[in-house]
């Protein structure tokens, strides 16, 4: 794996010139404005997906060389990236780790500043890439290529370039744009005219290919050993997103595991009624992936209500068929697996559905089942739960 060497680069020193504002802010709040840029901590990946990382970076390194550098009275304004996630969990993105490592930065570590450094109630926050038309950017970081080139292309060396190239390369799924199947229908495009533009203009400056970089990327994430080496509870927080719709919270968890791994893990009913718990969820679902025979994903649900949970995976199972997703249930008898009747598992051979696609799906299995699968928590999270019977955290039981 290629890598570069930017010590003493622009971006290099820019970090570690705010790593030191930001622990002047907090020795003298009074002295300073601290403009903090970040991702969105309460978004679909809570703030650890790549993109918001990393967006954050060059988000704070633009402000800091194109915005006012004083408030109107006088103060000095520093701008300062923060990561939306706490120091503990930083091992939860292997992407980002070799990214920077690709970006030649990896002496930076000192310079990353967390949410659990810093009291950003006493800072300006700016959420980057919050609201960003999804039909003209499928990256969040591809408007701050744009920006950076309208302002000051200087601005772009190769660690810049590396950085916001692979976080293009990421949520584009390697740039996949105008594919049809094998029968010549069009599938979704992954990136937009926008995003393969910002690409191309970043291309003289990186060291290698961006089919180089993608392979890198692509093998962080999928790494196995690094998988099987997370807990139960950080394999369903690493990349987790949700949804409200209908007054009913639930969670999706991907995983690039097998499920028969998935199953494995320990105490994993325990750590989802914990992370259920957390989110203030009705259920969680862990999307799974096996590469043989042949490619295809397992859905399992969760849930501390066994009779409307099962209302609404048989729901779930008459919108997939309508959907075409070619869902079976799942031959594993997971409820020996887990310990509990509290689950339903699917078999998915029809992969073009992605979690984006399965999530409404989902939606309308609930409007369909009509259900709302636990009782309702107060503000601490805690289920109200007169009966005793509940397997989840309550007050009493804390």
């Amino acid at each position: 794996m290629t890598s570069l060497d930017s010590t003493g680069s622009a971006f290099e020193t820019f970090l570690e010139g705010a790593a030191m504002e930001a622990s002047e802010f907090m020795a003298d709040p009074e002295a300073s404005v601290l403009h903090v840029t970040m991702g969105d901590s309460s978004g679909l990946h809570a703030g650890h997906d790549t993109s918001s990382l990393v967006g954050a970076f060059c988000a704070a390194y633009l402000k800091a060389k194109t915005a006012e550098p004083t408030t109107a009275d006088g103060k000095k304004i520093a701008y300062v990236p923060v990561l939306a996630m706490s120091r503990d969990d930083f091992n939860l993105v292997p992407q980002v780790t070799v990214l920077v490592q690709l970006a030649g930065l990896s002496e930076v570590d000192s310079s990353m500043i967390y949410m659990d450094d810093m009291d950003l109630d006493a800072c300006q926050v700016e959420v980057v890439g919050q609201g960003i038309d999804e039909t003209l950017y499928k990256s969040k970081v591809t408007p701050l290529v744009e920006a950076m080139l309208a302002e000051d292309e200087s601005m772009i060396d190769a660690s810049v370039a590396t950085l916001l190239g692979g976080c293009i390369l990421i949520d584009t799924s390697n740039l996949k744009a105008g594919r049809v199947d094998e029968d010549g229908n069009a599938l979704p495009d992954k990136a937009t005219e926008r995003d393969m533009a910002a690409f191309s203009a970043l291309v003289p400056f990186l060291p290698m290919s961006g089919s180089e970089m993608y392979e890198a990327l692509t093998e962080a994430k999928m790494n196995y050993d690094w998988w099987m080496s997370l807990s139960s509870l950080e394999m369903l927080r690493y990349d987790y997103q949700e949804d409200s719709s209908n007054g009913r919270k639930f969670g999706i968890s991907a995983v690039l595991l097998p499920f028969w791994d998935v199953m494995e893990k320990p105490m994993l009913y325990k750590a989802s009624c914990e992370f259920m718990s957390e989110k203030k969820l009705d259920t969680i679902m862990i999307m799974a992936y096996s590469f043989e025979p042949r490619m295809s994903r397992q859905i399992l649900f969760m849930s501390d209500n066994f009779e409307k949970l099962k209302e609404l995976t048989q729901a779930f199972a008459r919108v997939g068929g309508h959907a075409q997703m070619d869902l079976v249930y799942a031959d594993m008898d997971v409820e020996e697996c887990l310990g509990t009747k509290n689950c339903e598992a699917f078999q998915q051979f029809t992969v073009g559905f992605s979690r984006k696609e399965v999530l409404p799906l989902v939606v309308e299995a609930y409007r369909e089942a009509g259900v709302s699968l636990v009782p309702e928590r107060d503000d601490d999270g805690f289920y109200s739960d007169p009966t005793g019977k509940l397997q989840v955290p309550t007050k009493e039981s804390s």
